[in-house]
């Protein structure tokens, strides 16, 4: 699978709708930054190559994606989709693909966090990248739960593991909302429980992507996944 059948399989025929969120969830090692880079692989691809060709804000909790990382899955989805089309007569060189791959990492905005202010630092950040630069279509996060345990303060003032993932998510969907783009994210499973009863109000996630491995398998929304693009599990993508 390659990220643009992905794409489909997620999200149908017409794609990421304007200003919907999409939430990947799932046990540690499940897959689900390397399912978010996948989808912003395609994304970021030229609509030659059956892209959506926008430009993208991550804001990098985990650091599991890269440049490099992505670069990688962005070239071996244009292969693939080339190879796909059956052109493989006219497919790119090596070089040409890695030129390609390049131009399309470039018009990706890394704002890299170490914490739960930096976290509140890049959402506005990227409201004002989105007002700077009108081509960005997509926020990303990854992964939204990151710092929970580092932030003393709201530990001591026993802040749920839920109120911690509601409120975050609820400032990511006021700021898609606003500039009427699309985000995704993605958080461990356990943030999701709602074990002491917290009142707030739900968030509108039109895309659910539930992720888990059993044993060597991964499984998107119960479904094997596996990907034959030449990307791989590893434990920079994990």
């Amino acid at each position: 699978m390659g990220s643009r059948q992905l794409h489909f399989a997620v999200f149908g025929p017409c794609g990421f709708e304007a200003d919907t969120l999409v939430e990947i969830s799932g046990s540690g090692n499940s897959g689900k930054s390397l399912v978010l880079q996948q989808l912003v692989a395609h994304c970021l691809a030229p609509y030659k190559f059956g892209g959506r060709q926008w430009s993208v804000v991550l804001i990098n909790l985990s650091h599991k994606i890269s440049r490099e990382s992505l670069a990688k899955s962005i070239k071996m989805e244009l292969k693939a989709y080339s190879v796909g089309e059956e052109v493989a007569e006219k497919c790119p060189t090596e070089e040409q693909l890695a030129e390609i791959a390049a131009e399309c990492v470039s018009r990706v905005r890394f704002l890299n966090c170490f914490s739960n202010d930096d976290v509140s630092t890049s959402l506005i950040d990227a409201r004002y990248a989105i007002i700077n630069d009108p081509a960005i279509q997509l926020v990303a996060m990854d992964t939204l739960s990151e710092f929970y345990w580092l932030d003393e303060l709201k530990i001591t003032k026993r802040m749920s593991m839920y109120r911690h993932y509601r409120l975050l998510q609820a400032r990511l969907e006021k700021l898609c909302k606003d500039a009427i783009v699309c985000g995704i994210y993605t958080v461990e499973s356990a943030f999701l429980e709602n074990r002491f009863g917290d009142n707030l109000p739900e968030a509108s996630i039109k895309y659910h992507v539930r992720m888990q491995k059993i044993q060597s398998q991964i499984l998107l929304n119960g479904l094997p996944l596996s990907f034959s693009n030449g990307v791989h599990l590893d434990a920079s993508t994990k």
